[in-house]
């Protein structure tokens, strides 16, 4: 099986994850409103949305950096995970194996 696919499928389940993550909250904005804002901002496609100013700023303002935020965040806590399992040759490594959990624990709230 060729790694492509997999990888397509998450990529695929990432973006709509994060459209939906867009569209959920306390102001009702529906999923094809997110989409065409995001459109709105692809290059080489010159789509004009016609998205209210209010809804536009909720989206690019409020609602997308916190989603991009968790992704980022996401993403570096997948890396630091698969760092420890490489280096260790164990697929179980956890945080605790060197303490990492409790020196973390120890920090500033």
């Amino acid at each position: 099986m060729s790694a492509r696919l997999p990888v397509l499928v998450a990529l695929v389940a990432l973006v709509a994850a994060m459209a939906v993550g867009v569209s959920v909250g306390p102001a009702d904005i529906s999923l094809p409103t997110v989409l065409s804002a995001l459109l709105g901002h692809v290059p080489l496609i010159h789509y004009h949305s016609h998205t209210s100013t209010v809804d536009w700023d909720v989206i690019w303002q409020v609602r997308l950096p916190g989603v991009v935020l968790g992704g980022l965040v996401g993403a570096m806590l997948a890396g630091g995970g698969a760092a420890y399992q490489g280096v260790f040759r164990n697929p179980l490594a956890d945080p605790y194996l060197l303490g990492v959990a409790a020196g973390a624990g120890l920090g500033p709230p």
